[in-house]
């Protein structure tokens, strides 16, 4: 979408429509899933214009890197809790103290091999086609995010500017000079002028709207968080702690990065600051970032929907100081109470290197253990170094508050010493809270777009986010951070669940408003959370799809033409009502468009059944 997310900025130099929240919640309600607009709304993909996965800077001089490093013996778990260790502000907390670090070309092809490398290939069946897979996941094996770093003092490399290229395992410089001093101002960071790596994440909307069209805006924002967590835990893994920086003036950066006329928006930065700063600061650089983009398709088409959401997004220049998160909404990033860590923990650097994401799972397998599922979710959802959670970043940032702005809800098939049915994860307790008993896999099937793999895992998760208090606190640009936030915990229950020998997948689709009615969400009043599921299941929801369901026969007679996308989900729905037990009027509904809280991603945990297209 080159000339068309250009074109889609060109007017917001004075500042953007960050404070019009309503567009965050139209965006979000217009790109739901539904029974009905999944069967009527039909989109063929375009094989022949599928956009190439792999940026190149075309002229730009290629640095190859080893491949096949060796990495540090650190384990899995223990990298992941070391992440709530380290509190970095301007004003603050100093980065903790650790042992001086040997930063040349294998310390960068160790990072980038165990983030955001080719980590397999698969061959189509009868044909001599083959695809690659990565270390970090991606909606749809579609992969928007292309990868910058700003290099300072690395032996062995020139300081500068480089774009990783992952198909060939190498680094692509852009321009030399002291760039991490040059981002860093640019974000307002003068603090983080002599940091060694300064990591800058982008995306390229169009290969994933290529498939899943105006919808794609949520899929890059969680590929965001796969990938930002992902190379944070390498670089921990490797002695170089790091945060995020996502609060910004993105005109500055876009032009900053030598990106304003390409398809590139950047959307996180990883800065990894200086253990000694000092003060002695190398003149910035003093030629513009070279290399021609290469085209990835012959044709891109614009969702206007998508663009527009991303344009909502954008932060002023110059950008005002990171919101204060209210105590109300806070969590404690010291001393926050985490399970310990398995008594055999896998290496963090091959458990990376063989995760996949799961395209079914084995229902027939054993039950994994309750220990073992609240161990990988306290894990996953512990505090990280992220500057819209509070604990990390400028000098107004405010220190020891991470804001929890997503919930897990489990539907548990397979676990032992754990009952079938709906669950809560409560962080505070570190346990899972039963609201419904009963047997779910068909529930959880059926809002997964009715995809088997839900129902066949050992449990499947709702992400639930409370996007009233992300627009509050953030504006439309809290969008971004709760995708953010659901695609890190999400990495986390990847690299958990393969370090404990089990499997993971994240669904992005799902039936959004069949979701809220099925927790209870659409209630209003203070309607018990169990009365809901149990009316949903009486109304045999999950049997929406089947020839014997009278929601599914009333859409199969049904000739006139139906809305491509659903209001909310009740006119599939309507008869659930006559299934409860009493027959006085139901409470009233909440408004499906603005539900404060709402699901953003599906994850799904079990044994996954092997895959043939690997190739060995």
């Amino acid at each position: 979408m080159t000339r068309f997310l250009s074109r889609s900025l060109a007017d917001l130099e004075g500042g953007g429509v960050n404070e019009e929240t309503e567009r965050l919640f139209a965006y979000h309600h217009v790109t739901k899933h539904s029974y009905q607009s999944v069967r009527t709304n039909a989109h063929f993909l375009d094989w022949h214009n599928q956009p190439n996965p792999f940026r190149t800077y075309e002229g730009a001089p290629l640095i190859v890197l080893p491949t096949e490093p060796d990495f540090p013996k650190a384990g899995t778990f223990a990298t992941m809790a070391s992440l709530a260790e380290g509190v970095w502000t301007a004003k603050g907390s100093k980065p903790e103290s650790r042992e001086t670090v040997q930063l040349d070309v294998t310390w960068l092809s160790q990072l980038l091999w165990h983030s955001m490398a080719i980590s397999a290939w698969k061959k189509v069946p009868g044909t001599g086609y083959r695809y690659s897979l990565r270390v970090n996941p991606s909606s749809g094996n579609l992969h928007p995010t292309e990868t910058h770093l700003a290099l300072l003092g690395f032996r062995g490399v020139d300081d500068g500017l480089y774009h990783y290229r992952a198909d060939q395992h190498a680094l692509e410089l852009r321009s030399r000079g002291n760039w991490t001093e040059h981002i860093a101002r640019a974000l307002m960071l003068p603090c983080a002028a002599e940091s060694p790596l300064i990591v800058a994440l982008t995306s390229i909307f169009w290969r994933e709207a290529w498939k899943y069209r105006d919808r794609a805006y949520r899929y890059c924002c969680h590929d965001l968080g796969h990938a930002m967590m992902s190379l944070v835990l390498a670089a921990r893994a490797l002695g170089l702690p790091g945060g995020v920086v996502a609060h910004f003036s993105d005109l500055r950066l876009t032009h900053t990065l030598g990106v304003a006329e390409s398809d590139e928006a950047p959307m996180a930065f990883l800065v990894f600051p200086p253990q000694s700063p000092s003060g002695r600061i190398p003149a910035p650089p003093r030629e513009e970032p070279a290399g021609v983009p290469n085209e990835l398709s012959a044709e891109e088409v614009p969702y206007h929907l998508l663009l527009g959401m991303h344009r909502s997004t954008i932060l002023p220049d110059p950008v005002g100081p990171l919101p204060s998160i209210s105590p109300a909404n806070a969590g404690t990033v010291h001393g926050q109470p985490s399970l310990p860590n398995p008594a055999r923990d896998s290496a963090l650097g091959s458990t990376v290197r063989r995760r996949r994401s799961a395209l079914d799972f084995d229902a027939r397998t054993p039950p994994m253990g309750r220990n073992k599922v609240e161990q990988l979710l306290s894990f996953a959802t512990q505090d990280w170094p992220a500057d819209w959670r509070g604990n990390f970043g400028g000098e107004t940032t405010p220190v020891d508050r991470g804001a929890d702005l997503v919930t897990l809800y489990l539907y548990v098939h397979r676990v032992r010493d754990c009952e079938p049915g709906v669950y809560r994860w409560d962080k505070s307790s570190q346990r899972l809270e039963q609201l419904h008993r009963g047997n779910v896999e068909r529930v959880a099937a059926y809002l997964s777009l009715e995809q088997q793999l839900a129902g066949n895992a050992c449990f499947a998760i709702s992400m639930i986010a409370d996007l009233a208090e992300a627009a509050r606190v953030f504006g439309n640009r809290g969008y971004r951070y709760v995708h953010f936030e659901a695609g890190a915990i999400g990495q986390r229950l990847y690299v958990g669940a393969e370090a404990l020998g089990w499997n993971a997948t994240g669904i992005g689709a799902f039936y959004d408003d069949d979701v809220h009615r099925y927790l209870g969400f659409l209630e209003e009043g203070e309607t018990p959370v169990a009365v809901s599921l149990h009316a949903a299941e009486q109304a045999a929801l999950v049997m929406l799809g089947s020839p014997s369901s009278r929601a599914a026969a009333r859409d199969r007679n049904r000739r006139e033409s139906v809305p491509l996308v659903s209001e909310s989900g009740e006119e599939q729905l309507s008869g659930l009502t006559q299934f409860q037990e009493s027959e006085e009027e139901t409470a009233p509904r909440r408004d499906p468009r603005t539900l404060p809280r709402q699901v953003i991603y599906h994850f799904a945990v079990g044994r996954a059944i092997p895959d043939p297209r690997l190739e060995a």
